[in-house]
């Protein structure tokens, strides 16, 4: 598979020393994928055909309601729901077949496989799919740029604070795909050593952070501990947690 590279996310990310440059720039993504369905997209009858079939996750929903722009989602969410109505209307279920019959033939019930349905129409979502192939385009270009010694690039990662366990095991994957196993396994060890240095950091300021409520401890100072909680949370899920 062909991926487009895209070089100055990657080194803007790394800059930024956040416990993951994936976790700054899919939220950029995020944020970025938004807007486009909130804007004039969403009079574009394409983006509308796109919007009626597949739809949101309730995470993105419920950010594109934070977003405050009530009209165009209230016009994509219309149009997905008459779609949906069509759906149902097909889809709900009739009077069950033989029960006997049907255990038999080791067949799902029709409520199950109704069920099985609307649980895959909930979970699809255009958001999700376009920041998961941004992804793929982000770790495309972090391993291309190892590969090929980009000047500085290599001290500029062992000097990072890593990724956050999911980032983590979508760049090796990349890596994988993309290397031969010997230059895999290279890339393999040279990101463990840059995760167990910084995951052991992590673990020392959480462990200080939670001393820090101890009496004795008020008037010590905080050191880089004070919000050790919201990255390791981070750092555990791959989720920025506001602050």
């Amino acid at each position: 598979m062909k991926y487009k590279l895209e070089t100055i996310p990657i080194w803007d990310a790394l800059k930024e020393q956040s416990e993951c440059p994936f976790c700054l720039l899919t939220d950029k993504a995020h944020e970025r994928y938004i807007q486009y369905y909130l804007g004039n997209s969403a009079m574009n009858p394409e983006t509308r055909v796109e919007v009626n079939k597949t739809g949101f996750c309730p995470d993105h929903f419920s950010r594109m309601l934070l977003a405050r722009s009530p009209q165009h989602l209230g016009l994509m969410a219309h149009t997905h729901l008459q779609t949906r109505m069509e759906e149902l209307e097909k889809e709900f279920p009739g009077p069950e077949k033989s029960l006997m019959g049907r255990l038999l033939k080791k067949e799902s019930s029709p409520v199950q496989v109704f069920s099985e349905s609307m649980r895959k129409k909930t979970d699809d979502c255009l958001i999700c799919d376009r920041v998961a192939s941004t992804l793929k385009r982000y770790t495309f270009t972090a391993v291309y740029l190892w590969k090929n010694r980009e000047e500085g690039f290599r001290e500029e990662l062992e000097a990072s604070k890593g990724f956050c366990l999911p980032h983590m095991t979508a760049v090796l994957e990349m890596a994988e795909e993309i290397l031969p196993p010997a230059e895999g396994a290279e890339f393999s060890d040279f990101v463990k050593k840059i995760q167990m240095r910084n995951l052991k950091r992590l673990e020392e300021e959480i462990l200080w952070f939670t001393q820090k409520f101890k009496a004795e401890n008020f008037d010590n100072p905080w050191g880089d501990s004070e919000d050790a909680h919201y990255r390791l949370v981070q750092k555990l899920t791959g989720k920025i947690t506001p602050h």
